[in-house]
C-alpha cells in the first residue's frame, strides 16, 4: 500500500463535505412547525422576559412597569456529536463510496437532533420546569392581579391529568413561541486532515464527524396545553377552550387560539377521527374537521 498523501485526505474531504450538506438539505426540519429559533451567544440563556406576556392596557396616568420575576430561567447549551472512522486502506483502493453515505447520514442526523430535542421537551414538559417555576404544563401557573405583576395570585392549568400518551395543542401563529429551540452554533463538520495525525499514525484510520451546540427551550406557557387524558372530541374541546379563555396579569383575556395538535403514532387514529372526517358515525357533521393543524410525530 502507498503512503496516504494530502491530495488524498483533501480529495476525501471535498466528498464527504458534499455529502454532509446533502443529508442537511434533504431533511425535514419538523421543529419550526412549533418552535422558534433563538441564538445563543455563550454556555447559556437566561429568559427572564418570559415573565412579560405582551398585552396593552388603556394608557391612563404612568406607564404601567412589569416587574421582572427574580427566579431566572436558565437554559444551559448542550454539546451533541457524531464520529465516523474511515480505514486507510480503503482511501489507498478508492473504496470510499460508503463512507459519503454515512456522510450524508450523519448530516441528516444533525436535523434529527434538533427535531428530537424539541419534541421531547414537550413530551417532558409535564415534569419540566419552565419560567415561572412551575412545570411547563401544570394546574398552577401563578397570574396576579394588577398588570404590573403585583397582587393577588390566582392559578391557571394548561392541562388534563391522565397516564396516557400525551397530546399536545399549541398557539404557533403569535410571536411569543410555546418553545424555542437555542443554537449556540449551527451544525458543524469536522476532519482530521493532516497526514501526520496521531489518529493515523496510531490506528491507520482518519476521522471525520459532525458537532451541534445548543438545547431546547421553554417558552410561554400560555401558548399550550398538554394532555395526557384519552385523546376524545370532548377532551380535545375541553382542552380547546380552555386555551382560549386563558387570562394574564390584571385578568386580561390573551386572545389565544390553538392552530396545532401534536401526537405521537399512539394518538394518530384517534386524532384523525377528531379532526380529519367531515361526517361522524352518526351521520352528523364533524364539529371539529380541521379546526386546527394535526402535526404526528414519531419524535412525541
Amino acid at each position: 500500500m502507498a503512503a496516504l498523501t494530502q491530495a488524498q485526505i483533501d480529495n476525501l474531504k471535498t466528498t464527504l463535505i458534499a455529502r454532509w450538506n446533502a443529508g442537511l438539505a434533504i431533511s425535514k426540519e419538523d421543529w419550526k412547525l412549533i418552535a422558534k429559533l433563538v441564538t445563543s451567544n455563550g454556555a447559556s440563556n437566561t429568559y427572564a422576559w418570559l415573565t412579560q406576556f405582551p398585552a396593552f392596557r388603556e394608557w391612563v396616568g404612568a406607564r404601567s412597569h412589569k416587574a421582572v420575576a427574580e427566579r431566572a430561567y436558565q437554559v444551559i447549551n448542550r454539546k451533541f456529536e457524531s464520529t465516523i472512522d474511515v480505514d486507510v486502506d480503503d482511501i489507498d483502493v478508492d473504496n470510499i463510496g460508503q463512507y459519503g453515505t454515512l456522510a450524508e447520514s450523519a448530516g441528516q442526523s444533525a436535523i434529527d437532533l434538533k427535531n428530537d430535542l424539541v419534541f421531547q421537551a414537550l413530551a417532558a414538559g409535564f415534569a419540566s420546569e419552565c419560567y415561572d417555576g412551575q412545570y411547563f404544563f401544570d394546574t398552577d401557573h401563578p397570574t396576579f392581579a394588577n398588570e404590573d405583576g403585583t397582587g393577588a395570585v390566582t392559578s391557571v392549568s394548561n392541562m388534563q391529568a391522565g397516564t396516557g400518551a400525551p397530546w399536545i395543542l399549541l398557539c404557533t401563529k403569535r410571536a411569543a413561541a410555546p418553545i424555542y429551540l437555542q443554537e449556540r452554533y449551527k451544525p458543524k463538520f469536522d476532519m482530521i486532515t493532516s497526514v501526520q495525525s496521531d489518529r493515523n499514525f496510531d490506528y491507520d484510520k482518519v476521522s471525520f464527524g459532525g458537532k451541534w451546540r445548543g438545547n431546547a427551550a421553554y417558552g410561554f406557557w400560555q401558548c399550550a396545553f398538554g394532555s395526557k387524558a384519552a385523546l376524545t372530541a370532548a377532551n380535545f374541546e375541553a382542552a380547546y377552550d380552555a386555551m382560549g379563555n386563558f387570562k394574564g396579569d390584571g385578568q386580561r383575556k390573551l386572545g389565544i387560539l390553538a392552530d396545532t395538535l401534536v401526537v405521537g403514532l399512539a394518538n394518530r387514529a384517534a386524532a384523525e377521527a377528531i379532526l380529519l372526517k367531515q361526517t361522524l358515525a352518526g351521520g352528523e357533521s364533524n364539529t371539529n374537521y380541521k379546526r386546527v393543524e394535526l402535526i404526528v410525530t414519531p419524535w412525541l
